[in-house]
């Protein structure tokens, strides 16, 4: 269980890593445009973190994508 979790969770890194960079951000104007802090980025990024919803919704509205799209769930 432990394992899927942390495959999840670094799966939902890469894809908002990949969707920040596609839109040309840094980790430092994404964090701003998203309102949460920088080292939540990174921590997002490398799989360390459990977003909350609310999170994933901010990080969303900043890539202008849906929460589907997003998480790939």
């Amino acid at each position: 269980m432990a394992n899927d979790k942390e495959k999840i969770l670094r799966e939902l890194g890469s894809r908002i890593q990949k969707m920040r960079l596609e839109k040309g951000y840094s980790t430092r104007v994404f964090a701003y445009r998203a309102d949460i802090a920088h080292s939540t980025v990174e921590k997002l990024e490398s799989g360390e973190m459990n977003p909350s919803f609310i999170v994933l919704l901010k990080l969303a509205e900043a890539l202008e994508v849906d929460l589907k799209m997003l998480t790939g769930y």
